[in-house]
């Protein structure tokens, strides 16, 4: 009988301990333990992924689950919008010239294709997307919506679809124009694909007579039948190449589906995981059938993203999840600091400004030492046992320079700010802080753009940040720093403009995705901090969280409760909280006892399993 060496062409390894990062399907013996092991099975889940910025059906996408597209779609009314999506968020990419719904897409992230579709007109137009921009491209043969794509911007191929009635027209594209292929044996429309150019794969659809569970192979000249999906559904989606494919989501006439089926080039099998949202006209992306992204569909019309992975990991999705209620009945409009672990707050705003001061475990509140002062509009930084309460104002319509600063169980004065200012952004630590904007008079028609840093015994001013606000938000450390959103008296309004701080000089960053003001932020980097709650003009409390990465905006998982104006930390966006304020800031009515906690995306190993000896 062979040996695992004859089979694998490898010899177990001898560990005294499990390897770190083992394979799928690797063995190793355990000499502490005295078991032969093998790395578990793949498990198949799909988790829930932060949501498009706009919600959308009969979209396109093309694209890695790390670094897909989603384009067009119907809202209503017809889509131009673009978005990437970069294995944590979506951010906003560039417009398509033509909005359009029912178009199909290839290719990758900085070398997309998009053609076909329909706006009110079906439509044979094609354009390409060089990561920012998409430019006209050379136009389909025929005019279709509803078709299939598959390959790569510079070797595509558009197949089926309908105008009048479904097709099997299949059309081959070289980066500049599109000439004939091998016709379908079945005409189809709306329906899932995947692979490339020579060796595509279409799944599913509408057609004459009825809705179908067919697969059709193509291999660069012509189709031929593959194995039948598990059941007939149409407005499916589709992601992999042709010898490892992904289906899911769809109809079923008259439900939507949720089941995910792999291919393998012959047949398909139905995974063990189905997405958590069943959903038709939906959007797709992946490189192959243990790696996915579903997003968009409907009903209702949607922005949720799921995302699919088999193999010896779990991926457990970023989220915020509910923590212990604060002592106030409400509160808002104070300092923070931590982690929600081991944070603080101080300050802020119930029925009058207060001087009371909370620690936070991970589980709930205590009481700690009180400021020396009452504050609210005051902010903080640093960490729950060197922590700073700046300024602020207190009585109503006194702005005050006083800074304290926090030991861990009491608090004493520091040196003042050189001018009294409410509402600011402060970012840094007790030795080395920076604190920006704000208003100088109380009130939301009053702002500054004066920034202040300080060196652990003194306040010095700065250089100017760019737009004068107030309710403004920040996080980072003083020579990597970023600040953003907040209020503009007397001109624009909310604001989403983002400025980056390098110790000595703002420069302009990324428009945030939505303007606000009263926002709460975090991160310990300019290259790694989130931004979450506050008010816009769309609505009085935001629940929208949105990642920076030093370049871009995107997307995260959203607040369960409005949070305007809240206490906030600011050390980490992998481990923060966001505590108190309300939908409108208009008062306590309007202020919530609630801490909400986010964590990040993690991925662990599946365990190991022991194999029997015999």
């Amino acid at each position: 009988m062979a040996g695992y060496n004859e089979l694998k062409g490898l010899r177990v390894k001898y560990l005294s301990a499990d390897p770190a990062n083992p394979e799928d399907g690797q063995v190793w013996y355990n000499s502490t333990t005295g078991n032969l092991r093998v790395q578990g099975i793949g498990v198949a889940a799909w988790s829930s992924g932060s949501n498009m910025n706009t919600a959308r059906r009969y979209l396109a996408g093309c694209g890695i689950q790390s670094s897909a597209l989603a384009i067009g779609g119907l809202i209503p009314p017809n889509a131009n919008a673009t978005e990437e999506y970069n294995g944590s968020g979506w951010s906003i990419g560039g417009a398509l010239s033509t909005a359009r719904y029912g178009l199909a897409a290839a290719g990758t992230q900085t070398a997309g294709v998009a053609f076909g579709g329909f706006n009110g007109t079906v439509l044979n137009s094609t354009e390409e997307y060089d990561g920012s921009a998409w430019t006209a491209g050379g136009n389909l043969s025929t005019s279709r919506q509803g078709l299939g794509g598959a390959g790569i911007q510079t070797a595509a191929l558009g197949f089926g679809g309908r105008d009048t009635a479904s097709t099997n027209t299949t059309e081959e594209y070289n980066g500049s124009a599109w000439t004939g292929g091998g016709n379908m044996g079945t005409g189809r429309d709306v329906f899932g694909y995947a692979g490339l150019q020579d060796a595509a794969l279409a799944f599913g659809g509408q057609g004459a007579p009825g809705d179908t569970a067919a697969t059709e192979e193509y291999d660069g000249s012509a189709w031929t039948a593959g194995g039948n999906l598990g059941a007939a559904k149409y407005a499916n989606a589709g992601s992999g190449i042709q010898t490892a494919a992904l289906n899911y989501g769809g109809s079923l006439r008259p439900t939507k589906t949720g089941v995910t089926e792999s291919y393998d080039g012959s047949a398909w099998s139905t995974s063990p995981a189905s997405l958590a949202t069943a959903r038709a006209q939906l959007g797709g992306a992946g490189a192959n059938s243990n790696s996915a992204l579903a997003f968009g569909g409907t009903p209702p019309v949607t922005a949720a993203t799921e995302e699919y992975n088999f193999g010896s990991t779990t991926v457990t999705a970023a989220a915020w999840s509910s923590g212990g209620a604060l002592p106030p009945a409400s509160m808002r409009s104070g300092a923070g600091a931590g982690t929600s672990t081991a944070g603080l707050i101080a300050g802020g705003y119930t029925t009058a400004a207060i001087t009371s001061s909370y620690l936070y475990d991970g589980s709930s509140w205590t009481a700690t030492g009180s400021l020396p002062a009452a504050r609210e509009g005051n902010t903080g930084c640093g960490t729950q046992t060197a922590a700073f309460s700046i300024a602020g104002k207190n009585p109503p319509t006194s702005v005050q320079s006083s800074t304290d600063i926090f030991n861990g169980s009491t608090w004493s004065s520091a040196p003042a700010l050189p001018t009294g200012t409410a509402n600011m952004a402060s970012f840094g630590t007790t030795a080395a802080a920076v604190a920006a904007g704000g208003a100088t008079v109380f009130g939301p028609a009053n702002s500054t753009n004066a920034s202040y840093e300080y060196n652990g015994s003194s306040w010095t001013a700065g250089n100017n940040i760019g737009t004068s606000r107030n309710n403004l938000t920040g996080f980072g450390i003083q020579t990597s720093g970023v600040i953003s959103n907040g209020y503009i008296p007397g001109g624009s309004g909310y604001s989403n403009s983002t400025e980056e701080y390098d110790g000595t000089n703002w420069t302009a960053g990324s428009s945030m995705l939505v303007a606000s003001s009263g926002a709460g932020s975090s991160g310990a980097t300019q290259t790694n901090g989130i931004i979450f709650g506050g008010r816009s003009a769309a609505n009085n409390g935001e629940l929208t969280t949105f990642g920076y990465d030093g370049t871009a905006w995107s997307t995260r998982p959203s607040l369960a409760n409005n949070h305007y104006q809240q206490i906030l930390s600011g050390a980490s966006s992998t481990d923060t909280f966001a505590a108190g304020g309300g939908p409108s800031g208009g008062g306590s009515p309007d202020n919530v006892t609630n801490t909400e906690e986010f964590t990040p995306e993690t991925v662990s190993f599946n365990p190991a399993s022991n194999l029997s000896v015999s």
